[in-house]
């Protein structure tokens, strides 16, 4: 019997722009129905607990061969795995290398790429650049939380790092709040907080106003992202979020026990930031990175928050548990990153991409060698 031929479609950085990696919408709607099957259980995630956030490298802190990397910010290589089933229905895989030295080299932190696969053949139908895809996933996540847990009246949004995920998240904020009337932004660097409000202001048409402490930018916010990365954690104060704010963490953040204990916690998937505190237990203290939930974790160990309160967005979504319920509530919604998101926008993407012809068909075999 011959074999079968199998070709794959690569997209570029640049056909994945045509493609409308940057539309917010279509973004939102997309990991929105991604959480419902979530929720209806209809995934697997990488590893035994079927939940794993993905699988890194760990560089050693000092250097044991003369070409083998050493522990640096932000440097890792990780790989992250999923099936995700519904009207999705395939595999999928993230690989990413991040160096927070890339930026002196003119390249981003992170240079991501994924690829996706038949679930009954393996064989993949699709690679492509990641970078965009990546960053607008993550941001949707604040997002298609605002659409559960943001106040209905939330017409202002406060943003913690004029950053690509600042931009993206703002992005996708844009596309789940209809009142959304104003942004307020605050990074380390002033310049660069008052560049990112010219540009997002001018892509998006509503007003971006940069903000000379994180406290104002805080103050003045209905939803709250925290767009961070490297080793300078912002730290928050309760007294400075509005008692019916939505703070969403998908960056690095210091928040305080009284600021958990007084809000709704909502995890995107509770089951995989409980695989992540097993896998970090395991792990010999001087080469911890911390996961997001950890605060969370130890003040239910202390009694102080109750584990049968916290809830996934993704139960939220699908209709088994209560999003907000009236509008004296505060939500923090922790958010890790998961690779079924990557699968479901890469999906999307990858349609639009056969519907509008964009894209290199490359061939794997024409007739497998051996069978």
């Amino acid at each position: 019997m011959p074999g079968k031929k199998t070709t794959f479609l690569y997209l570029s950085e640049q056909d994945m722009l045509k493609a409308g990696v940057l539309d917010g919408k279509q973004c939102v709607d997309t990991i929105d129905d991604m959480f419902k099957v979530v929720g209806e259980g209809d995934y697997i995630m990488g590893g035994i607990s079927e939940n794993e956030h993905g699988q890194r490298i760990y560089f050693p802190e000092e250097k044991r061969f003369p070409n083998m990397p050493v522990a640096g910010p932000d440097r890792r290589f990780l790989s992250m795995i999923t099936y995700l089933g519904g009207r999705f229905n395939l595999c999928a895989c993230k690989w990413y290398g991040s160096n927070i030295e890339n930026t002196k080299r003119g390249l981003p932190r992170s240079v991501l790429m994924v690829t996706l696969n038949h679930v009954e053949t393996g064989e993949p139908f699709a690679y492509m650049s990641g970078n965009l895809l990546s960053a607008m996933r993550t941001g949707s996540i604040p997002a298609v939380g605002a659409r559960y847990l943001a106040s209905r009246e939330a017409r202002v949004a406060a943003i913690i790092g004029a950053g690509v995920m600042g931009r993206a998240t703002v992005t996708c904020l844009q596309a789940a709040l209809p009142r959304l009337a104003k942004a307020v932004v605050y990074d380390l660097v002033p310049a660069k907080a008052a560049a990112f409000c010219a540009q997002m202001s001018n892509e998006l048409g509503f007003p971006f106003e940069p903000a000379d402490s994180m406290e104002a930018a805080v103050r003045a916010g209905d939803v709250i992202s925290i767009a961070t990365a490297g080793s300078a954690r912002p730290l928050l104060q309760k007294e400075w979020v509005k008692p019916n704010a939505l703070l969403a963490t998908q960056g690095t953040a210091d928040i305080p026990d009284d600021l958990f204990t007084s809000s709704r916690i909502v995890f995107d998937e509770i089951k995989m930031h409980q695989a992540w505190k097993e896998e970090e237990e395991k792990i010999p203290p001087a080469k911890r990175l911390g996961f997001p939930g950890a605060s969370v974790f130890r003040l239910c160990e202390q009694g102080k928050i109750n584990a049968t309160d916290l809830v996934s967005l993704s139960e939220i979504a699908c209709g088994k548990k209560l999003g907000r319920a009236n509008e004296a509530e505060r939500f923090i919604l922790i958010i890790g990153g998961m690779p079924v998101e990557d699968a479901a926008w890469g999906h999307t993407l990858y349609h639009n991409a056969r519907k509008m012809g964009i894209g290199q068909e490359l061939v794997l075999w024409d007739e497998p060698h051996w069978l």
